[in-house]
């Protein structure tokens, strides 16, 4: 009998716990296709370039044998016919480098693009280099992120100083290539990571959330009880359901650290 009982109950949890699985999987899945990755990768590519608009290298995520994830410029280019060439999106942006020095912007370290589809974030590095990454528009990478992925392309100038001073040279072409290759395999472990980090920080952030609205839904209801003397009790709960939902909205919608 008691190890019946036993058996029920380690069913009832087992079942439990595949529906809370299940639900996070479709609240994950939810957040997934609303901030557009299942389109556009968190970090689409990283291009770096010297000074003057020259591209030395260029990292891609893109996987193999799905369609939806294309090389850089197929994002850029809404006409594939079309597509813009890689070197003058560097040579743009080296403009815009060389614009700051000639008026008195000082110091400039970086600079950020917003559009609605794509966000595109510029290092300047030692004077003399950029690195331009591309970015699904929702992407929001940390401080520690961006410093990582900063000093890992201080650390490949650094050690390649003579292959990125005369990129053109046979020989700086090869290292250029093989670093390309590896550069591709670390891209996507960034995503991968990346996209690691958003799921546990989603998680939290629904647990926090949902802590919250359980604490202030009784508080809405007395409100609205106290305006509402003569109003029937379900329609009270559905506009306090209501008002609940437009918080967590609007909760969500807020970015921070502390998540």
């Amino acid at each position: 009998m008691v190890s019946n009982q036993k058996n029920v109950l380690n069913g009832s949890q087992s079942n439990f716990q595949k529906s809370h699985n299940n639900i996070e999987k479709l609240l994950f899945s939810s957040a997934y296709t609303s901030n557009n990755f299942n389109k556009i990768p968190p970090i689409i590519g990283c291009l770096t370039a010297d000074r003057y608009g020259n591209t030395l290298m260029v990292f891609e995520y893109n996987l193999k044998n799905q369609d939806n994830y294309g090389p850089i410029k197929s994002y850029l280019s809404e006409d594939e016919k079309s597509l813009l060439e890689i070197d003058l999106i560097s040579m743009y942006f080296s403009s815009l480098k060389i614009f700051a020095g000639q008026t008195n912007i000082q110091n400039l370290s970086n600079l950020e693009i917003h559009g609605s589809n794509i966000k595109i974030l510029i290092f300047f590095l030692f004077e003399n280099y950029m690195i331009i990454l591309f970015l699904n528009s929702k992407t929001e990478l940390s401080l520690k992120e961006k410093s990582c992925i900063v000093e890992y392309f201080k650390d490949k100038i650094k050690k390649f100083q003579f292959e990125f001073k005369y990129f053109n040279a046979s020989k700086s072409r090869k290292v250029f290539k093989i670093l390309e290759n590896k550069g591709n395999a670390w891209l996507k472990k960034l995503n991968r990571n990346y996209l690691q980090n958003f799921k546990k920080s989603y998680f939290k952030k629904h647990e926090m959330i949902e802590e919250i609205k359980s604490r202030i839904a009784p508080i809405i209801e007395r409100v609205l009880h106290e305006y509402f003397e003569n109003i029937q009790e379900d329609i009270v709960s559905n506009v306090s359901k209501e008002i609940q939902n437009q918080i967590q909205d609007k909760l969500f919608n807020f970015k921070t650290n502390l998540i």
